[in-house]
């Protein structure tokens, strides 16, 4: 009987593998769509292709059960800014002084969460000729991410935003501090690797 190591490296391949032919056939469907239309998937697309990085990234690893934190943000903030069609010179990633693990389901909730919260502040950027800015900071094991427009006043979220951010940040026992004149959106999380170490039992 294989290991549960093994096991967990299949199941994580199949679900990064199902994740990737999902992708590809909602761009296919993109593109075949009416430009005034290809809004409509938008948002599923966003989710979608949000938590296809999480798998990726930890099959890529080896470990199975944690990805670094840094290659996480980059690469779905990334993926996210293509989607809205923002350029790279618009959007700023400011790492943390030390990078640190994350694990699995960790990694999922802060991509969605990502997906819900990100995108308003990338269609505003566009629509004001502005940038958007992430940044990493946070010692020991406390985290906190935090995003806002070069233009200094806060995104408004609708409701469903609003919902699905606070659950994200539920799954990661993650404090929001809402967004002000004078303060960014934050997300303010305790980076527990001893948890991401349990995560495969």
């Amino acid at each position: 009987m294989p290991d549960p190591v093994t096991l967990v490296r299949e199941l994580n391949h199949r679900v990064k593998n199902n994740f990737q032919i999902i992708v590809s056939l909602m761009n296919l469907r993109k593109r075949m769509m009416p430009p005034g239309r290809r809004e409509d998937i938008r948002f599923i697309e966003e989710h979608v292709q949000s938590m296809s990085v999480a798998y990726r990234l930890v099959y890529a690893t080896g470990s199975m059960i944690e990805v670094s934190l840094t290659e996480l943000i980059s690469e779905v903030v990334s993926g996210l800014r293509q989607i809205a069609g923002l350029s790279e010179e618009h959007l700023n990633i400011e790492p943390p002084a030390a990078d640190a693990l994350i694990g699995l389901d960790h990694a999922i909730a802060l991509a969605l969460y990502f997906a819900v919260l990100l995108p308003p502040y990338l269609d505003e950027a566009i629509a004001r000729d502005g940038s958007v800015t992430i940044a990493t900071d946070g010692g020991a094991n406390m985290t906190i991410l935090s995003v806002r427009g070069s233009w200094g006043v806060p995104v408004p979220l609708d409701l469903l935003r609003n919902r699905l951010m606070q659950a994200y940040a539920a799954q990661l026992k993650a404090e929001i501090v809402s967004a002000s004149p004078r303060n960014p959106e934050q997300l303010r999380f305790v980076v527990d690797r001893a948890q991401a170490a349990k995560s495969i039992g």
